[in-house]
């Protein structure tokens, strides 16, 4: 059997130099065979690869080997290709093994001929390998072993192995592995906390601690924070034994660097180097962080979060669409996890439910189409969508990405990131009765911003949005929570 440690080492192993043979064979194929150039247009490869090989497993196994030196990055090239093999093969079973040398980047599909849901995948950066990786690559491994099977069971056998295989590489299992650690991270910041606090409170910020970690690993992944991609774990390091983490890293960090400008620093903040100004209500004081601010979280526990909980795991900034369904914490995911670490109760007296993501694209995209039609004229700046019960906001991001790609598919040549931040200020709106709620539906409305911005220098990122007016807490069906709004005139809605 597979051992983490050892599937951690062949990932590694392929993602710079060494034969992807090594990974389709540790997953029970032959040595594969190179693929002439003439037949390579029949796997519905378009661009020309470096690279193409085709491996045959027991029965009716098979695994497509390829890789680029260069160009689109895997997961923009690689989903019609998984498509096109499983189709024009229907009686066999695929697995796509794809490499980008460039990139350094590494991705394994499972694609399936009868399935039209997003292809199930894990995109792996060589130089950031992560042990949820390495995991996943095992399972794979201890899936393909099919034992002492014999001949007539095979074909049996085999259609289950890549069922398997695509459950492994699906959403579901990563899902759940990380709700767990997420729930008992949180549970442990939570209960551990020191000073006088009501649980709920106490819990309240612990998740939202643990949220603006996980937001900052996002931005580390992009080399934001100091162009450091270790940069919480090497600061929690630099502080440990100082004084405690809540005062010299969380605190200064989060409220004293993240929310103010660079000129108006202190000197602790200064210490942290080259990192943003993000503004956008993100990164300041909740109204229970204001009322519990004597709570202070332990150092083991903000530890194990940083530590622990975050490395464990690949972090993408980009939501799930219905193409591609990369096994990696996305803010969809997060979402999700939010929304089951509700108590159930509150769950059910409130509504709060997940909402799969075919579901939302079918409706939030009629709702879009049946507004704009086929009406080039239609000024997409007038759009307005309002969720009255946004939850973490879900429908709200699949509502912006799609007005931003509208626009730049109808000739806005700005930046896709500049248009983003444009739809997101005038036509994003939402409400919900739950102030966490709302917190994580607006960290996701800022990631979706975030996702799309190439700079190299993160100094010259504009500070994000401020949504509190965009995104309200409040009942919608009471009116509850609205009565110091202001409308655009200035008269109030208050009675």
């Amino acid at each position: 059997m597979l051992t983490t440690r050892d599937a951690a080492r062949l990932l590694a192993a392929a993602g710079h130099e060494a034969p992807l043979a090594s990974l389709s064979t540790a997953l029970g194929f032959a040595e594969p065979l190179r693929i002439l150039p003439r037949d390579i247009s029949r796997l519905g490869i378009e661009d020309a690869p470096r690279e193409t090989r085709v491996a045959s497993g027991r029965d009716s196994l098979r695994a497509l080997l390829v890789e680029w030196d260069s160009g689109p990055a895997l997961r923009d090239r690689i989903v019609a290709t998984a498509r096109a093999v499983a189709l024009r093969s229907p009686g066999q079973h695929w697995i796509v093994i794809a490499r980008h040398r460039a990139r350094n980047e590494l991705l394994i599909a499972a694609p399936d001929a009868t399935s039209r849901g997003a292809v199930p995948a894990m995109i792996v950066e060589a130089h950031h390998l992560r042990e949820s990786d390495a995991e996943t690559f095992a399972s794979l491994a201890a899936a393909a072993d099919l034992g002492d099977a014999g001949a007539g069971a095979q074909a049996r056998t085999t259609t289950l192995v890549h069922l398997r295989w695509r459950e492994t590489l699906g959403r579901d299992a990563l899902t759940r592995r990380f709700y767990r650690d997420l729930e008992h991270a949180v549970g442990t910041l939570a209960q551990t906390a020191r000073g006088r606090a009501e649980e709920r409170d106490r819990r309240t910020i612990a998740l939202l601690t643990t949220s603006r970690l996980i937001f900052l690993s996002f931005l580390e992944a992009k080399g934001w924070l100091d162009r450091d991609r270790a940069f919480m774990r090497h600061q929690m390091e630099r502080l440990a034994g100082a004084a405690s983490l809540h005062d010299r890293l969380l605190d200064p960090l989060f409220f004293g660097t993240l929310n103010t400008p660079v000129e108006r620093r202190a000197r602790a903040a200064r210490q942290f180097g080259r990192v943003p100004f993000l503004n956008g209500g993100l990164f300041q004081r909740s109204a229970v962080e204001t009322r519990c601010r004597t709570l202070r979280l332990t150092d083991d526990a903000i530890a194990a979060v940083i530590g622990d909980l975050l490395p464990r795991y690949r972090l993408t900034a980009r939501e799930t669409t219905t193409d591609l369904s990369d096994a990696a914490v996305d803010p969809e995911m997060l979402g999700r996890a939010f929304e089951s670490l509700m108590a159930g109760e509150s769950r059910r007296s409130q509504g709060a439910f997940y909402t799969p993501h075919p579901l939302i694209a079918r409706i939030t995209g009629g709702a879009l189409a049946a507004h704009v039609g086929a009406d080039t004229d239609h000024p997409l700046d007038t759009i307005r969508v309002l969720d009255p019960a946004c939850g973490s906001g879900a429908f709200l991001v699949y509502a912006l990405e799609s007005i931003a790609a509208l626009r730049i598919a109808r000739g806005d040549r700005r930046a896709p990131g500049v248009v983003r931040r444009e739809v997101l200020t005038r036509s994003i709106f939402g409400v919900d009765v739950d102030p966490t709620a709302v917190w994580l539906c607006q960290l996701r409305l800022w990631l979706s911003v975030v996702v799309e911005d190439d700079r190299d220098d993160p100094m010259r990122f504009p500070p994000l949005p401020n949504l509190d007016r965009n995104v309200r807490e409040g009942d919608a069906l009471s009116g509850h929570g609205f009565e110091d709004a202001i409308i655009p005139d200035g008269a109030s809605l208050a009675p």
